[in-house]
C-alpha cells in the first residue's frame, strides 16, 4: 500500500517506520525544515555549534511500548537519564530540590532531542519544506489508481492509497475540512474541534564560558516562567554555559501579539531573579513561539480516529490522545500502525 502521512512528528514519524519496516511505501509530509515535532533542537551560538532543545526539554516513559522504545533508544546512545537535580522556584525562593518531584525516570537527549525524530525516520521517504493544501477523495472511482491525492500548495499533487494525518488538531481540522463535500468526515472534524492547546514562548540564551550551575533544571511556580533547562548538562558538561526558559501559558498568551524584544526583556528579567544576575545579559538570545505547545483538552477515549472506508483508509494520530505527552504521541502512531498491520497487506 503507498502511504502519505502528514506531519512528521512523533506519531507519525513511528506510524511510517512500523508501516515501511513491514513492506508498506510510507512518504511522510513536513512543511517544517527539520522533524520530530516538539522534539525539536535548535543549532546556536557561536559557530551555531551549540544544540538546544527548545521545545520538550525532557520526557517520561509510561507505556509498555514507549518503554520499549525508550530502551532502544538507550541502547542507541541517543538518550540518557537525567533530571536528578532538579531545583525548585516557589515564587520568592529559589530551592535545592524540587519539592514535588516524581519518582518516574527522566530522559533527555544526547546530542539534541531532534536526533530522535531523526533515527525514526531513517526507514521512510520524509519530505521537508513541503506544505499540504487539502485531499482529494477518489474512493472506489477504478478510473484513478490511487484512492487519495494529497494536494500541496506548490501545485504538486501526490496520489495514495491511505492516508494518516499526524499533526495538530486544528491543523487536521483545516485538511479535513477540505474533504467535508466528498466523503462523510464531519464526525471526525466535530470531534477534534474540541481539542485545544496552550501556546508557549521559549527563550534560548547563551552565556560562553560563564560557569554552569549545578542544577539542571528548575521548576517554577507562582513565576511567569515553567521551566528553566540547564541545556549544558545535558551534554556531558561540553560546550557553552547555555540555557533554554520556557515561559507559562498566561505569560504566553497575554504577550504572544507583543514585540519580541518585550517578551525577551520579561522573561530574561525574571530568569535573573530567579538564577542570579550572571544571567542578565546573554551574550546571545533566540525567541520561538510555540502555538501548540500541548493540547489542553484531549480525546481520552481513543488512541486515533479513523475514516471506516477500506477502500480509502483515513486516519488521524497526535499526542492529544489519551493525554498530551510524547509518550502519548508515541502510542498512537504505534497502535495505529499495528491494527493497520492487521487489516491491510501490503
Amino acid at each position: 500500500m503507498v502511504i502519505g502521512i502528514i506531519g512528521a512528528g512523533i506519531s507519525g514519524l513511528t506510524a511510517g517506520r512500523l508501516l515501511a519496516k513491514a513492506g508498506h511505501e510510507v512518504t511522510i509530509f513536513e512543511k517544517s525544515r527539520g522533524y520530530g515535532g516538539r522534539m525539536a533542537t535548535r543549532y546556536a551560538g557561536k559557530d551555531l555549534n551549540e544544540k538546544l532543545d527548545h521545545g520538550l526539554a525532557y520526557f517520561k516513559a509510561e507505556s509498555e511500548e514507549f518503554k520499549e522504545f525508550t530502551a532502544e533508544l538507550l541502547e542507541k546512545n541517543l538518550i540518557r537519564v537525567w533530571g536528578r537535580n532538579f531545583s525548585g522556584y516557589d515564587g520568592e525562593n529559589l530551592l535545592n530540590r524540587y519539592p514535588n518531584e516524581s519518582n518516574s525516570t527522566v530522559f533527555t537527549s544526547v546530542n539534541g532531542m531532534n536526533a530522535i525524530g531523526k533515527y525514526l525516520g531513517r526507514w521512510v521517504d520524509v519530505r521537508t519544506n513541503t506544505r499540504v493544501g487539502g485531499l482529494t477523495y477518489f474512493g472506489t472511482n477504478r478510473s484513478r489508481k490511487r484512492s487519495w491525492m494529497i494536494n500541496l500548495t506548490s501545485s504538486e499533487a501526490v496520489g495514495v492509497d491511505a492516508v494518516i494525518l499526524a499533526m495538530p488538531a486544528p491543523q487536521a481540522y483545516g485538511i479535513l475540512n477540505t474533504t467535508i463535500d466528498e466523503i462523510n468526515t464531519l464526525k471526525i472534524v466535530r470531534k477534534i474541534d474540541e481539542v485545544h492547546y496552550r501556546p508557549a514562548f521559549s527563550l534560548m540564551a547563551g552565556y560562553g564560558d560563564a560557569p554552569s550551575p549545578n542544577w539542571e533544571g528548575i521548576v517554577c511556580v507562582n513565576s511567569i516562567l515553567d521551566f528553566i533547562s540547564n541545556e549544558r548538562s545535558k551534554r556531558n558538561e561540553t560546550g557553552e554555559t547555555s540555557f533554554v526558559i520556557q515561559a507559562n501559558e498566561t505569560f504566553t498568551r497575554k504577550h504572544q501579539n507583543s514585540d519580541r524584544e518585550t517578551v525577551i526583556r520579561e522573561m530574561l528579567g525574571e530568569f535573573t531573579r530567579i538564577a542570579g544576575g550572571f544571567v542578565s545579559a546573554p551574550e546571545w538570545q533566540q525567541l520561538h513561539f510555540w502555538r501548540y505547545s500541548r493540547a489542553k483538552k484531549v480525546i481520552g477515549d481513543h488512541y486515533y480516529f479513523e475514516l471506516e472506508d477500506e477502500d480509502a483508509p483515513l486516519a488521524l494520530i497526535g499526542d492529544y490522545y489519551q493525554g498530551n505527552t510524547i509518550d502519548n504521541a508515541y502510542s498512537s502512531g504505534y497502535r495505529l500502525a499495528k491494527d493497520w498491520l492487521k487489516k491491510f497487506d501490503k
